[in-house]
């Protein structure tokens, strides 16, 4: 492991999270946040110099080229009808942020992960407005081509701009691109084989992998599970999130363990019946944010 931030002695306590490697693998995004100054996005070569620090309040970075950022950017609205979460893309170094969604109160986009042939997948989260209160969660997906029309200059998408792409799946999160284009990875909430005192069941992350429809259309095709704890094989409130595609798309990489005790981060060989092999094992709390 090499470390290439390290805010231990930050004062006041300072968090870098959600790393994100450019398409060429020179640069890398992240996000940081602080209790006092507003969150940004600081650039580092791959070894770890400064490059740029984007003065963008947003989260979960990812690139849509070697020159261009995309996050998600939240906000209140002022008359007190909830709030929302869009996307914005962030030109590298300059920061200039320009929009590229436009969804409306009670919709939150979150996650963005960006393809340039398979589009921009990413979480709608929707909550009541009034109260706050989540009501849904989808994996959605809007087309490259949809995309790359508003960065030129076409009005910004909304909600309605995207499709579900994993109907079914409860709070889906986290979504990684395979290097083709083909298959996204995320993870979503599943009952496991324990109860809890109400006799309902205990919710537990896990890995999926889905063929989103062609820009034709169509429906997706069938999830592939990569982790199943419905057997009650794992640890109670073990969760399995965060995946990340190797680049040439034949391994699996993803975070299993508890958040407040401990984490791994496993790797596994698609494709195989092998069993996933510990990369780092417990000797950290926490562990997300994967990118490879």
């Amino acid at each position: 492991m090499r470390r290439l931030t390290d805010q231990s002695s930050g004062v006041p306590f300072v968090s870098d999270r959600d790393a994100s490697w450019s398409p060429d693998h020179t640069h890398i995004v992240f996000m940081s946040s602080d209790a006092v100054a507003p969150t940004h996005l600081p650039v580092l070569s791959a070894a770890g110099a400064p490059v740029a620090d984007l003065p963008v309040q947003g989260m979960t970075p990812v690139w849509l080229d070697t020159a261009t950022v995309l996050c998600v950017v939240g906000r209140a609205e002022p008359d007190g009808t909830g709030r929302l979460q869009d996307l914005v893309a962030v030109d590298v170094p300059g920061g200039t942020a320009r929009p590229l969604t436009a969804v409306a109160p009670g919709e939150l986009l979150g996650e963005p992960a960006w393809h340039p042939t398979g589009g921009l997948a990413a979480t709608l989260t929707r909550e009541d407005p009034a109260t706050g209160e989540w009501v849904s969660s989808q994996l959605v997906l809007a087309p490259a081509a949809t995309v790359s029309a508003t960065l030129t200059g076409g009005a910004p998408l909304t909600a309605a701009s995207f499709a579900d792409v994993a109907p079914g799946c409860t709070w889906p999160a986290g979504p990684d691109w395979s290097p083709d284009g083909a298959r996204i990875a995320f993870s979503a909430s599943r009952p496991c084989a324990t109860t809890q005192p109400d006799g309902t069941p205990v919710l537990q992350m896990d890995v999926a992998i889905v063929t989103p429809p062609a820009p034709a259309g169509g429906p997706p095709g069938p999830l592939e599970w990569v982790t199943d704890d419905t057997a009650g094989s794992y640890h109670d409130g073990l969760n399995d999130g965060s995946p990340a595609f190797s680049p040439d798309g034949a391994w699996l990489a993803w975070a299993r363990g508890h958040e407040d005790d401990w984490t791994r981060i496993v790797v596994k060989q698609l494709g195989t019946t092998a069993a996933p092999t510990v990369l780092m094992g417990d000797e950290h709390w926490f562990r997300w944010g994967l990118d490879w």
